[in-house]
């Protein structure tokens, strides 16, 4: 078993706290609660014979589980526990044998009829996804990308809530778990129980749509929240790109419809301005292919080096569209950070990309575990843009510039900065990496990247 292997077992749930043991000396003053979310589970077995097992196919796929790690006032203790965020959703998956509705990228039985694919698209139209009754908190779906305490606007479905949330003396009083698909889960502090599955439509009605970005949006400062959502429809779809405001108003502050439907796991904010980027990820058939092909990886277009990335400049403050910039093609899955140049009138946008779809192949499992040459994931690279003179009046989409990009030596995933600079000039970013000389590892270290130095 190669060593990627080892992170593709099903995860034990640990639902009573447990004490970890220690290596090392924990700082005094470093106490509270971490909290992590991702996937637990890839072998599933069948409800009919034990002995056969459903296999989750692409890394993104697996069903989530959510992990709670306290370290304890002093630093001599660190307890942790962890629990299943869609129980409901592997037992139905144990139930029919098979993974039964949309994914990421599991590979749908060759064997469908076109009467199943209409039935499924039916269905979807119907229950979101999943043919788990919607209201069950743990029957929606994997939901479990990314995580938000204390997400503003929910402030109303905790009061309906049936079972209380348990709550702390310190640290969140909610956690809300999140994904591309447009569904929400409401989490319990402290037990990680699910408690409420629902959009960000329950929040408010006109947040309507089938995706969001995984990775939103927060200031700290403004306590303000971001995100979009993608209504799919006719040749392009509608991006709503919203604010949620610490009393939970919503305000739309702009509507894109003439972009086309892409797999957008994430976008970026500054100080001034929210920028959504529509990179080279296009659904085909308006996002028609995802409800036919079953999967994401599937629907998404052949890449084609003569389309644009686009970026959309919106007023955070005011709403509207007030720049529009474009650049050679890329793809992306996570934000470094972004700010306004105190010196100019440009925003400088940091990124992970990459130039082809090649890494929607190299996740899927069995390449994770025992890659070749020609499927080994290849981590992605910094790349610094430059959105010149925003506020400069101007119908055309203008060019923006890249001004550096890693080198390969220094190429990255799974970025992080120190939070007290986002949105603000900063210098120094965190993310994994991968020793050359370690052809079977994913990543095997961290690596600090200097952008003032550009290595």
């Amino acid at each position: 078993m190669h060593p990627p292997a080892i992170g593709f077992q099903n995860a034990p749930e640990q639902r009573d706290p447990v004490d970890l043991t220690i290596q090392g000396t924990i700082p005094p003053w470093l106490c509270g609660v971490l909290y992590r979310t991702g996937p637990g589970t890839y072998q599933i077995p069948t409800a009919s014979d034990p002995s056969k097992v459903v296999n989750i196919q692409h890394w993104f796929d697996g069903p989530s589980m959510h992990h709670r790690f306290e370290i304890h006032p002093g630093g001599h203790r660190v307890s942790y526990r962890s629990r299943k965020a869609c129980e409901s959703y592997e037992e139905e998956i144990s139930k029919q044998g098979k993974v039964f509705d949309s994914t990421f990228g599991q590979r749908p039985d060759i064997c469908q009829t076109i009467f199943r694919k209409f039935f499924t698209v039916f269905k979807q139209a119907v229950f979101g996804g999943s043919s788990v009754a919607p209201d069950s908190p743990s029957g929606a779906g994997s939901i479990g990308v990314t995580l938000t305490p204390d997400m503003p606007g929910w402030d109303k479905i905790i009061s309906n809530l049936p079972t209380k949330i348990e709550h702390q003396h310190a640290g969140p009083q909610y956690i809300v778990s999140k994904t591309d698909k447009f569904t929400l889960q409401l989490i319990d502090p402290v037990s990680l129980e699910p408690l409420h599955a629902g959009g960000y439509k329950s929040l408010d009605p006109r947040l309507d749509g089938e995706f969001s970005a995984a990775h939103s949006c927060e200031d700290k400062e403004t306590n303000e929240f971001f995100n979009f959502s993608c209504k799919l429809g006719g040749r392009f779809p509608t991006y709503k790109v919203f604010k949620i405001k610490g009393d939970g108003t919503v305000d739309i502050l702009a509507e894109v419809k003439d972009a086309p439907a892409a797999y957008l796991h994430s976008f970026t904010l500054t100080s001034k301005y929210v920028i959504l980027i529509v990179w080279h990820a296009y659904f085909g058939n308006g996002g028609l292919d995802i409800l036919l092909k079953k999967n994401m990886v599937q629907a998404i277009k052949k890449w084609n080096p003569d389309i644009p990335s686009v970026f959309y400049v919106i007023d955070r403050k005011n709403g509207g569209i007030v720049a529009k910039y474009q650049s050679p093609p890329f793809l992306c899955f996570h934000q470094v950070n972004a700010f306004d140049d105190p010196n100019t009138d440009d925003i400088v946008i940091d990124m992970v990309v990459y130039n082809d779809h090649a890494v929607l192949d190299a996740l899927y499992i069995d390449n994770l575990c025992d890659p070749t040459p020609e499927t080994v994931f290849r981590l992605g690279r910094t790349r610094r843009f430059r959105l010149p003179s925003v506020m400069e009046q101007s119908e055309e989409t203008r060019e923006a510039i890249i001004e550096f990009t890693a080198s390969e030596a220094d190429a990255t995933e799974l970025p992080a900065i120190n939070p007290a600079f986002n949105c603000k000039p900063y210098r120094y970013a965190y993310a994994i990496n991968r020793n050359p000389s370690t052809f079977h590892t994913f990543a095997d270290r961290i690596i600090r990247l200097d952008t003032e130095n550009r290595e």
